[in-house]
């Protein structure tokens, strides 16, 4: 039976993904990107976010202790994507009973490969009271150039903006087009329901983001069933099924990267932030059980 194009470009995708070498890997170009401080932050905490050393981060913005003020732009050093993957983001975790390795790697949002990697583990074996290091979630790769460029165009409505709600599409094919002819066909007038899509490498790229056009237009969403919710929350979806599997390392990566710039530089605010499920009134299991929402409050609370 001859296969159909689909299932052609879904082994020609896998086939590709497969042939990455460890030496493409770790030669990977290194890049740097921006971040503004928040209320709350330290030089500490800030490094530990992008995977960094403190005193990388010194060194890059010619800082000569660790005194920071709110607004202030930093630069943070880039480093390969095979380093970022399996840096320790200096998280110590104390195994509890009943942890299994793949519970806590879900719960942090990384796979158990790299959390055996950054403890040096040779099985899945884990004991109580055992200290285990936390690989950081994000790559320092840029995956949000486009983004700044499309919303630089934009008048947003920074004040109208009060909450960010994170979704999974409950089903692991799709892309911004798509979906939005799925949508305006459910009667949707002005298309994708979310402002921001996350692909997963099938019909986009894995960690490319798209762009909406509730977005560019500021309009309300259509992501939740409460209208009043809608005129106040941005959607981000991203495309893939997490009650089933987990979301790709580059996909957690641009939704960080996302996020960590909707606040710092776009909204200048830390907003509400929410899976769909955790909305009063929803009734809904979306992002899914295996979408690390802990991991997430803990990042934007």
């Amino acid at each position: 039976m001859q296969p159909t194009r689909r299932q052609f470009t879904q082994k020609a995708l896998l086939a590709a993904a497969g042939c990455t070498t460890l030496a493409q890997q770790l030669f990977a170009q290194a890049t740097s990107t921006n971040y503004t401080v928040r209320n709350g932050d330290t030089l500490g905490h800030i490094a530990q976010r992008h995977g960094v050393s403190t005193a990388e981060l010194r060194r890059a913005n010619r800082l000569s202790g660790d005194l920071i003020g709110v607004g202030q732009k930093l630069n943070i050093p880039g480093q390969s994507a095979a380093t970022t993957a399996v840096a320790s983001a200096g998280n110590p975790y104390l195994v509890q009973s009943g942890d299994t390795l793949g519970a806590i790697a879900r719960a942090h949002g990384i796979s158990v490969g790299d959390l055996k990697r950054a403890n040096n583990l040779s099985s899945d074996v884990i004991r109580i009271g055992q200290t285990l290091h936390i690989p950081a979630i994000g790559s320092t790769a840029d995956l949000l150039s486009h983004v700044r460029v499309a919303t630089a165009k934009i008048a947003v409505r920074r004040n109208h903006w009060q909450r960010i709600v994170v979704h999974h599409s409950a089903i692991k094919y799709g892309n911004a087009k798509k979906y939005d002819a799925a949508h305006r066909r459910r009667g949707m007038q002005n298309g994708l329901a979310y402002h921001f899509l996350i692909g997963n490498g099938i019909d986009s790229g894995d960690g490319e983001i798209e762009i909406g056009p509730r977005w560019s237009k500021q309009l309300l969403g259509g992501h939740l069933k409460s209208y009043q919710l809608n005129l106040s929350a941005i959607g981000i979806c991203f495309v893939g099924n997490f009650e089933q599997t987990q979301p790709s390392r580059k996909q957690l990566a641009a939704f960080t990267q996302l996020m960590d710039w909707l606040q710092g530089d776009v909204l200048k605010r830390n907003t509400q932030f929410a899976g769909h499920k955790e909305l009063k009134g929803e009734q809904t299991i979306c992002p899914g059980k295996y979408f690390p929402l802990a991991a997430m409050h803990a990042r934007y609370d």
